[in-house]
């Protein structure tokens, strides 16, 4: 093998290493997850099952479930002119899901997190082993402490989609419009 050859695959093993670092799915923290929410998650999630679209899709087509949307609300731009009017984006997700902004927070006060709970417990008709998935966007951190936390209130069927709404459509299929639903103040 001649030199030039031997540092051409140098470089190329390089490259694919330094990909498959920048790609590997991140370990699962302790807690919830409390840095930037957008960026790679975990591969698994301690307690629950990981879905893939083709899982989520036979899933749903199964029945009996319940699905949580915990995507953020749109917020105002900081750039807009006090007192102009101002129109979220219409919000759209998985046909059939409940949509709870904010449920994903790391930390929720005290009337978000009875109300979440009190919301899966709805959901799940007071089922713990009734099946609930969470989902916000891809590489989204939202959805995992969600399913965390739907945990730790004693589900035990509970499902994390992180390919999210862009997973589900990218897979050819269609959203839905959504309203949210949020404790009363």
């Amino acid at each position: 093998m001649t030199i030039r050859k031997f540092e051409s695959l140098a470089s190329v093993a390089a490259l694919l290493t330094f990909c498959a670092a920048a790609f590997a799915a991140a370990p699962e923290p302790n807690d919830y997850w409390s840095g930037p929410m957008q960026g790679e998650t975990p591969a698994t999630l301690t307690g629950g099952r990981v879905l893939q679209t083709q899982d989520m899709a036979a899933l749903i087509a199964a029945g009996g479930l319940a699905l949580i949307d915990v995507a953020e609300a749109p917020r105002r731009p900081d750039t807009r002119a006090p007192g102009s009017v101002w129109t979220p984006p219409p919000h759209r997700n998985i046909a059939g899901s409940i949509w709870i902004p904010g449920a994903g927070a790391a930390q929720l006060d005290p009337r978000m997190n009875e109300f979440f709970r009190l919301r899966l417990a709805k959901a799940a008709d007071g089922d713990l082993d009734r099946p609930l998935v969470f989902y916000c966007h891809l590489r989204c951190w939202g959805s995992w402490n969600a399913a965390k936390r739907a945990i730790g209130y004693g589900h035990r069927a509970v499902y994390w989609y992180p390919e999210g709404v862009e997973g589900w459509q990218d897979s050819g299929r269609t959203l839905a419009p959504a309203e949210p639903e949020t404790p009363l103040l």
